[in-house]
């Protein structure tokens, strides 16, 4: 609530004076931000091109900076669109037909998405246009290439992987973007990875250890319908089909003995040679072929397939592990890191993959083990992407977990550490007990003289702790992964009544009697910080509020006869410290 009521007076401050300089607190950052750019997560830019006040945790913008803001706001909003557009296009056939201005829409998308996490204005403005003018050069080429006959690209590869022209060719060493047509295979060596991307929306992932070949593999120009067939002689891939290419295509999917029609998006496939084959499909249907036998495959279900037998029937696929984080993303600042997840039932394995891309289309770093958290050593800078699945007794692959993202930083900065209400890291309070809440970092480990304090979503602690005569001082310590520390010291104070009630009058007092000897009645006194005090007489009611002393003074016009009260409350803890009543004679 008190972040929708800051935000509110923001709004109004913006609707009454759209030329002054704009203050919000930090809670509301999201909001001002969807409220000038059109997206709430442009916040980075919000906070470039702000001031930022620490002690109050609040950011103020100038008026040419709100300027900018909402002279960037059709600016993003384009490019928005133009992400939609960037993968229409690919449904196109864009990674085949233009690869290399397909590569620099992807790397200005990039460079425009970190110019809005660094909030680069300059950086990211000319990144937008440019995006823009490039989506624009792969549509022609696109059009101007599509009836080409062009079959799968080489489109992604790290380490020894080769082609092969023709069956009875010779291989050869593949480079990035070799076109392949029917016949021709690929061949990925130990710990090596290639992907191979076919007109109509077919991406074929092979692993390593693996060949693959194109049996056959036709386009009809005017309808656009491919005829398909893809052979797994060993190793393992992971083949998915767009919407388009499912219902469009005839894909039939050959491995060792089986023969399979593939009305499906996405599947898994592993091959001993001819000996034994699984397969894992997670959408559509697969019609398994083996020994005259036939299986359906419905969605995330599998079967095995062993030289000479029929297959197995369907089993049903094992379900996701889930990643033990907060949320899908999660960020560290060291090179190591241990993932966790849970057991699923009937597992036997988990393979851990992880990527630098979140489409995983590019080189995947592959773990397996039989537990249930695995520690990898070396995490690059920037993001990697993650994902799980379980294998059952069968050898095979489960569902795929969802794609989490973890981001490696560098770090010397120790975590933030804000406490709401405090002003000042000393507080004077009339509460028996008060609870004290804040946030930090998400992932750091969080202490309250010495005794840890569990953090919640996004970093929020609270706990509560006596108020005591003697000034009471809270130690608080965070401490994130890179062994950064930040401290803060608090001290919490008793509010003592017997100080509040020394009051000092301009007249005789006697108990609770006033006998003013002029028209004005004037009363001071040193209470605490942060407190109010209020005055009724007669008709009259005035307030005043101490100062950082605790100072304070108050007056009234004297009306005899009648009953003078005073009030001492304290704001922050919004209670009555101690109410007087005076008669005035």
């Amino acid at each position: 609530m008190k972040y929708l009521f800051t935000f509110l007076l923001l709004l109004l401050q913006l609707a009454a004076a759209q030329k002054k300089e704009i203050t919000f607190s930090a809670g509301a950052l999201y909001a001002v931000s969807k409220n000038f750019t059109g997206d709430s997560t442009a916040w980075p830019l919000v906070v470039a091109l702000a001031q930022r006040n620490v002690e109050t945790n609040s950011f103020t913008l100038s008026p040419n900076a709100v300027r900018q803001l909402k002279e960037f706001a059709p600016l993003h909003k384009s490019v928005r669109e133009g992400n939609e557009y960037f993968h229409k296009l690919l449904k196109a056939g864009a990674r085949v037909f233009a690869p290399e201005k397909l590569a620099e829409a992807a790397a200005l998308s990039s460079e425009y998405e970190a110019g809005i996490q660094q909030g680069n204005l300059v950086s990211l403005s000319r990144a937008g246009r440019q995006y823009k003018k490039v989506l624009n050069a792969i549509a022609d080429e696109i059009k101007k290439k599509r009836n080409e006959d062009i079959d799968a690209l080489i489109a992604e590869k790290n380490g020894v992987v080769d082609k092969r022209k023709g069956f009875l060719g010779q291989w050869k060493p593949a480079v990035k973007g070799d076109m392949l047509t029917q016949s021709d295979g690929v061949k990925t060596g130990r710990e090596s990875f290639a992907q191979l991307a076919f007109t109509d929306g077919c991406e074929v992932m092979i692993d390593p250890n693996s060949t693959v070949v194109i049996r056959e593999s036709k386009m009809d120009k005017l309808d656009q319908t491919v005829v398909r067939s893809v052979a797994l002689e060993k190793g393992a891939l992971l083949a998915k089909l767009t919407e388009n290419a499912k219902e469009r295509s005839s894909f039939t999917f050959q491995a060792g003995t089986s023969e399979s029609q593939v009305k499906s998006g996405k599947f898994w496939a592993s091959a001993i040679e001819e000996r034994r084959v699984k397969l894992s499909n997670y959408d559509g249907t697969i019609n398994v072929t083996a020994n005259k036998q036939n299986v359906r495959l419905a969605q995330n279900e599998g079967t095995i397939v062993e030289k000479g037998k029929a297959p197995l029937p369907p089993v049903t696929l094992l379900s996701p592990p889930q990643l033990a984080w907060n949320g899908i993303d999660s960020v560290i600042y060291n090179s190591s890191f241990t993932f966790q997840w849970n057991t699923v039932a009937h597992s036997t394995a988990y393979t851990v993959e992880l990527c630098k891309e979140r489409e995983f289309k590019t080189t995947i770093q592959s773990y397996t083990t039989a537990k249930t958290e695995l520690e990898v050593t070396s995490i690059d800078l920037g993001n990697t992407f993650v994902r799980l699945v379980a294998v059952d007794k069968f050898g095979l692959r489960g569902i795929e977990s969802s794609v989490y993202r973890l981001i490696r930083a560098e770090d010397n900065i120790p975590p933030p550490i804000y406490v709401d209400g405090w002003e000042t890291d000393r507080r004077y309070s009339a509460l028996s007990s008060l609870a004290i809440t804040g946030s930090t970092e998400a992932d750091a480990k969080f202490v309250v003289n010495d005794q840890p304090i569990k953090l919640g979503k996004e970093g929020a602690f609270s706990f509560t702790t006596s108020v005591e005569q003697k000034e009471k001082q809270l130690i608080l310590k965070a401490t994130d992964r890179s062994g950064n520390t930040r401290e803060r010291i608090l001290s919490l104070v008793a509010v003592d009544t017997n100080r509040v009630k020394a009051v000092e009058w301009n007249c005789p007092v006697k108990e609770n009697i006033l006998s003013p000897k002029n028209d004005e009645i004037t009363a001071r006194g040193t209470a605490y910080p942060l407190m109010k005090i209020i005055v009724h007489h007669g008709t009259q009611s005035t307030e005043v509020q101490t100062d950082s002393q605790g100072n304070w003074a108050v007056s009234v016009q004297r009306i005899s006869g009648a009953a003078l009260e005073i009030i001492f409350e304290s704001i922050a803890d919004h209670v009555v410290v101690l109410k007087k009543i005076y008669q005035v004679y």
